[in-house]
């Protein structure tokens, strides 16, 4: 618009000032806001691209797939939480409910009082890290922001539970810009109005199912940005920002070994490409389609059962405590790939592992 009008006090054109900014280091911010209600947290903004953030897992389940039962009380909730921060966690990732194939069904109340208390515990104790809270419950994640998480991770990208889980009947879903919704809308809304990150994985259902993506030609990397991108589409039309959207491609969910080992190896891909998403217009006036360009991205594959088949061990099959020098290779990658968060169990080593990887693909060295 108007690249030949001269600006009156800088004399110089539209054209010439934007052709300036491509010259300046404009850094990318994630903000964690603390909320008003709660005197424990603290806001936090992350510079992206400075370096690989640390997400670290903390299950308060019996039947998670590497950690079960390992954190079932407060007092072993905070000691883990504190170590992992003390070791190099950024941010600190709650769940109550085991999405795991096979995993329990687990009621409303019980997931709440497996969060909420467990947050304010952590609040309490001085956890001055941002906290995520692992639900796709929207009554769980409100309750868990009022206890002092700042950020949401949802597996159902904002669409509410599948069938077969939770308790979701197929009477309760609904189609909502190709979305499959069972929630009536209430986790999007709930993200929209507390305006705080939100990771949207992505997947199909239950993690051992759905995984046919002839449709795409076997392109999983093609699916996953199509499959994301219109759930992107969803939450930006429902008033979530931008900003505050952080993109999973959702590792061991609905996806084979092959299709795993392609969204590490070239997850870069994913977000580096500026292939748009056609979709109807109305949530970016500006802009006739979606694109994934330059979302941030969280990657979780720590011990997952991959990558024991991968190094074909037999106790690396059943075990997966057993698979941490399997993740360091998968976290290696990831951080060459460019991801911007990395959802690990143990700390302490990945820590190791991240920042020598972050000094030779990011040239930090701090």
């Amino acid at each position: 618009m108007m690249p030949h009008f001269r600006h009156p006090t800088l004399k110089s054109t539209i054209a010439e000032l934007l052709s300036r900014l491509s010259e300046t280091s404009i850094q990318q911010i994630l903000n964690f806001p603390a909320h008003s209600r709660n005197s424990d947290a603290s806001n936090v903004v992350w510079t992206l691209r400075s370096q690989t953030f640390i997400m670290a897992t903390l299950n308060t389940t019996p039947d998670s797939f590497s950690d079960g039962g390992d954190n079932e009380n407060v007092q072993s909730a905070l000691q883990y939480s504190t170590d992992a921060v003390e070791t190099g966690a950024d941010i600190v990732d709650i769940g109550g409910f085991s999405t795991r194939p096979g995993s329990y069904f687990v009621s409303e109340e019980e997931e709440l009082s497996r969060t909420a208390p467990f947050i304010a515990a952590l609040r309490k104790g001085g956890l001055k890290v941002p906290i995520s809270i692992d639900t796709f419950r929207s009554s769980v994640a409100e309750k868990a922001l009022d206890a002092g998480a700042n950020c949401i991770n949802d597996v159902y990208a904002l669409t509410g539970p599948p069938e077969d889980v939770a308790g979701t009947q197929t009477t309760d879903i609904s189609m909502e810009d190709e979305v499959r919704v069972s929630d009536n809308g209430a986790m999007l809304a709930l993200a929209a109005r507390w305006k705080v990150p939100v990771i949207l994985m992505h997947s199909r259902g239950p993690a051992d199912k759905n995984k046919d993506y002839s449709k795409y030609g076997g392109n999983i990397l093609e699916a996953v940005q199509d499959e994301l991108g219109i759930r992107v589409h969803r939450a930006l039309k429902a008033g979530v920002r931008r900003w505050n959207i952080i993109l999973d491609p959702g590792i061991g969910f609905s996806k084979s070994i092959r299709d795993n080992v392609i969204l590490i190896r070239d997850h870069s891909q994913l977000t580096n490409s500026r292939t748009e998403i056609t979709k109807p217009s109305e949530c970016l006036p500006s802009s006739p389609s979606i694109s994934l360009h330059n979302f941030p991205t969280l990657v979780g594959t720590s011990r997952k059962r991959f990558l024991g088949h991968l190094a074909g061990r037999e106790e690396t099959k059943i075990s997966p405590k057993s698979r941490d020098w399997a993740t360091a290779a998968a976290v290696t990658s990831l951080v060459q790939q460019n991801a911007d968060i990395l959802r690990v169990h143990a700390v302490n080593s990945m820590r190791d592992v991240i920042r020598v990887a972050d000094g030779i693909w990011r040239e930090q060295y701090k």
